[in-house]
């Protein structure tokens, strides 16, 4: 197969309707469908739905996608790894920036051929190294991207007495604070000033927070939590929850979704959320607790608005306003046969076009792994808060983990809900997760 023809194979993903490479006819001869894990439900990945059944009527190749939770989705992908299991020809990887170095580093996953350097210098550099492997070639593509920005409902902003958009974290908690008070006197005790995930997208806050002040969590290759700008994002989330009172105990049981479908019912004024929920709190059916301000009253696609991410304080840069990029990755199994690996890079390939990422924007809300795609007309007309995407794609920052860090998180969601419940002091609790991580890399 000629990945660079009929034309190059940036020229191929980069035109308005994906253009197949030369050959691929006979690469894939004999391939009536292939399987890959999907990464949850396919009733939540609309997009996904519509790019699978794009790709069958190009290739004539069936896609058979089998729904694995996100819980369970690495462990099924290792083991079929293990034990050399050809019949599942590609996987989707949840958690890609701490999962894809283990996989590499094991060799279980095919180098792709089509990421040429011509095509690796269109897409998001920082994505495109974290697929990299220590040989400098490409070993995965994007299944899906999101970015966070910060939501927040302007009426209630509004009524609480917030005189403009929080822009630093500093404001954020002094926001959240207002709006949980004045949410006590008018709308009753259920009702906060921000949520957020204290299960395993805790590690997502703490890395905005760290983000925020230009700092990093990797030294050495090795995470590192208690730094100082570490100290400072630890101490912001535990008072959000343990000194404020603005954010709910529950939050340490809300896992990615459930702090977001928390904002989306009406019940915070504020969250740092995927970009993804733009479309969700668009919706109606889907969002009915935003449709209207916080005195009843309709408000036209909703009461809600986003932003990027703040920075840390006013004395920080707005390049600043930056956060975590989540992504899942997607990889081809290198114990299929070459046929189906074949087929399944087609697949692959596809769904990294213009075209597909498209889809992702229009139909999903999910953020494009193309950057062309928001130059499209189209996309520009019909997408909401361009700006505030475009800011947070461009700040967003990507560290590619270690093998070992999913246990570290583990780690560091215990001690974190350790210290908001009182059980140790909050800045020892994270000198102790630190101790606990320091021992799987040292």
């Amino acid at each position: 197969m000629n990945w660079d023809g009929p034309v190059s194979a940036a020229e191929r993903l980069s035109a308005d309707e994906y253009i197949l490479p030369e050959g691929w006819q006979e690469a894939v001869e004999g391939v009536e469908y292939i399987v890959y894990f999907n990464s949850g439900a396919l009733r939540h990945d609309p997009a996904t739905v519509v790019n699978i059944k794009k790709f069958e009527e190009l290739t004539g190749i069936k896609v058979k996608a089998i729904e694995v939770s996100s819980l369970i989705l690495f462990d099924k992908t290792l083991s079929v790894l293990v034990s050399r299991d050809p019949s599942i020809h590609g996987m989707s990887l949840t958690d890609a920036p701490l999962e894809l170095s283990q996989v590499i580093g094991a060799g279980w996953a095919a180098p792709l051929p089509f990421w040429t350097p011509e095509v690796q210098e269109i897409y998001p550099q920082a994505l495109v190294d974290a697929m990299r492997g220590p040989d400098g070639r490409v070993y995965a593509t994007c299944d899906t991207m999101r970015v966070y920005v910060l939501f927040y409902r302007p009426s209630w902003l509004k009524a609480a007495g917030v005189d403009k958009v929080p822009e630093t974290w500093q404001e954020v908690r002094e926001a959240a604070k207002k709006c949980r008070e004045w949410a006590v006197e008018n709308l009753g005790p259920d009702y906060w000033g921000i949520v957020f995930p204290g299960k395993y997208n805790l590690a997502h806050m703490l890395q905005a927070g760290i983000y925020s002040q230009g700092a990093r969590v990797l030294v050495d290759g090795k995470p590192v939590w208690n730094s100082p700008e570490g100290r400072n994002s630890w101490q912001l989330w535990y008072d959000f929850i343990a000194t404020d009172k603005s954010a709910p105990e529950a939050c340490l049981g809300y896992t990615w979704n459930d702090y977001q479908e928390v904002f989306a019912k009406g019940k915070a004024a504020m969250m740092l959320g995927f970009s993804t929920y733009i479309v969700r709190c668009s919706n109606p059916e889907l969002a009915p607790g935003v449709q209207t301000d916080v005195f009843g009253n309709p408000v036209e696609g909703g009461d809600f608005a986003v932003v990027a991410p703040p920075k840390w304080d006013a004395n920080h840069p707005d390049s600043h306003r930056a956060a975590f990029i989540d992504f899942d990755g997607f990889i081809v199994n290198p114990f299929a046969d070459d046929k189906h690996q074949a087929a399944v890079m087609l697949f692959a390939e596809f769904r990294m076009s213009k075209e597909a990422c498209r889809n992702e924007v229009l139909v999903e809300g999910n953020d494009a792994f193309f950057p062309g795609v928001y130059d499209d007309p189209e996309v520009l007309n019909k997408i909401r808060f361009p700006e505030a995407l475009r800011l947070s794609a461009q700040n967003a920052v990507m560290e590619a983990f270690p093998p070992g860090s999913k246990h570290s998180i583990d780690i560091l969601v215990e001690y974190f809900g350790k210290a908001v419940t009182g059980q140790m002091d909050a800045q020892a609790a994270l000198d102790a997760a630190q101790k606990e991580i320091d021992e799987i890399y040292w």
